[in-house]
């Protein structure tokens, strides 16, 4: 039987001669059956993908750009935006105020892998970083500021991750303010909840590098602008001491040891 070579990639149709579904081909070639030379390139099943009638593999069709980001979590959307954008429920972002569409936070911050941070619109209060001297492990030391740690959400991890082991559901006494910001739902969206991270020494760096902007857009939906108080961010120096952060001067301080009492307000990865 005279089969259809064809590129996995194009529309669909009928071959008369078989109860199989094919992408339609620019020649025909008889016995064909080699899935690669047809197009079929996944190793593995796909949504909405089509298996190759004369083996394993499957068509995929081609990803498309995410509609908006999902909060939480990186995908790349950030690339879309600019710091000091609002970041809207919906996962997407704009320099403007959107009429119909629910604020959750500000853009601070867009690394190199378009994978963004973005701060809440309002603080959580003053709180201490923890109430005992431990050398987080696996959490890095900066015995410098700490303006090239953009680790914000993987830090949280971290410490929630160890306080827990070390203390179960009584950590939160240990670790307030990790705990503060793990647990903040805002009544917007709070399935959030859990996704939330205290920021690390560079995104609070780029918060006072675009803090006009970002206070611009808090002002435009009537918002907490950037406090001037002593923000704990949640890189830490040693068993003793982490670095805290004063927005008016973009200075960096260890002098507090982490049981003291800082400023704290999340930020939401996209």
């Amino acid at each position: 039987m005279c089969m259809i070579s064809y590129s996995a990639r194009g529309k669909y149709f009928t071959l008369l001669a078989s109860s199989f579904m094919f992408p339609i081909s620019a020649f025909a070639q008889c016995a064909e059956t080699d899935c690669n030379t047809l197009g079929y390139d996944s190793p593995t099943q796909c949504d909405n993908g089509i298996k190759c009638p004369f083996g394993e593999y499957w068509a995929c069709p081609e990803p498309k750009e995410p509609e908006g980001a999902i909060l939480g979590q990186c995908t790349g959307y950030a690339k879309n935006c600019s710091i000091g954008d609002i970041l809207y429920t919906d996962g997407t972002c704009s320099a403007d105020v959107i009429s119909g569409k629910t604020p959750i936070a500000v853009v601070v911050y867009i690394g190199s892998d378009n994978c963004g941070q973005a701060l809440a619109l309002e603080g959580l209060g003053n709180f201490y970083w923890s109430t005992e001297y431990v050398d987080i492990p696996d959490l890095p030391n900066y015995s410098s500021a700490p303006t090239n740690d953009f680790d914000s959400c993987e830090n949280t991890k971290t410490v929630i991750d160890y306080s827990y082991k070390q203390y179960g559901d009584s950590a939160y006494k240990y670790y307030p303010a990790f705990w503060q910001v793990y647990n903040y739902a805002p009544s917007t969206m709070p399935e959030t909840k859990g996704k939330w991270c205290l920021p690390s020494g560079g995104v609070l760096n780029s918060i006072y590098q675009n803090k006009t902007a970002i206070d611009q857009s808090l002002t435009r939906i009537n918002k907490e602008n950037i406090s001037d108080s002593y923000w704990w961010s949640s890189s830490e120096d040693n068993n003793s001491l982490a670095w805290r952060w004063r927005a008016s001067l973009n200075e960096f301080y260890t002098s507090s040891s982490k049981s003291n009492n800082r400023y704290v307000r999340p930020v939401l990865a996209f």
